[in-house]
């Protein structure tokens, strides 16, 4: 097994409005996504822009701007970067093993580690019943990965057969199987689900693994905001 030493980092203010710091040694190197970069020390460099190149997105795609994912090194001093997420929330530390990846929504990525392989997996699905673009980001390999969430997480052990609403998904282990299906309607007795959520849209998982999710969701937000704006 190839041997690997964790990032030294901390996470504050947990759950409510959590941000992240990540203490690099001297060569070490980091992918962060760009737009949760707040302070970096003056030894610290920011590298080349990943999301449309190690990636391999479409550069006009409104996805590639959702995933602007850069380098970040200590080329050689160490030093220190802080990261807060584009929402408040939790931030979630999962250290990725040799044999079990992460499948994450791409709005819930955060950081890993330079070992750490990121794979884009397209939503044709998720495209064809919603509005907006969408991803999932698949991370493998040995290493530091750093999650974000909206509101509070929450990690499900699954064994089986499992429901949940897009809305809430925030990532799961690559040992379950997942179809993305539409529900129509509220009859979902026996299902373990929170509510139904934009266009409906729910994930089956079967298989063994864990499963994240968010207490919260933005859209939810906005249709409370709605009336007051009108």
């Amino acid at each position: 097994m190839t041997s690997y030493r964790p990032l030294d980092h901390q996470i504050e203010n947990n759950a409510e409005a959590a941000y992240l710091m990540i203490h690099l040694k001297s060569l070490e190197k980091v992918f962060v996504k760009t737009s949760s970069l707040s302070i970096k020390d003056a030894s610290i460099e920011i590298g080349k822009l990943i999301a449309t190149d190690y990636l391999s997105l479409d550069s006009n795609s409104t996805l590639a701007s959702n995933l602007s994912i850069n380098e970040i090194i200590a080329p050689k001093l160490p030093g220190s970067i802080y990261l807060i997420p584009d929402v408040l929330g939790s931030i979630k530390h999962y250290s990725l093993k040799e044999k079990i990846g992460v499948i994450a929504q791409d709005f819930s990525f955060l950081a890993c580690s330079e070992n750490v392989q990121l794979r884009v997996m397209l939503s044709p699905i998720i495209k064809q019943m919603s509005e907006e673009d969408s991803c999932f980001l698949h991370l493998s390999g040995i290493g530091d990965l750093w999650l974000s969430y909206y509101g509070n997480i929450q990690e499900i052990p699954v064994t089986g057969n499992y429901w949940i609403n897009l809305n809430y998904l925030v990532a799961f282990e690559d040992t379950l199987n997942y179809k993305i299906k539409q529900v129509e309607g509220l009859s979902l007795s026996g299902l373990h689900i929170g509510s139904v959520g934009e266009n409906n849209l729910f994930c089956h998982f079967q298989g063994s693994g864990k499963i994240w999710i968010q207490s919260r969701h933005r859209y939810a937000l906005l249709n409370f905001f709605a009336p007051f704006i009108h």
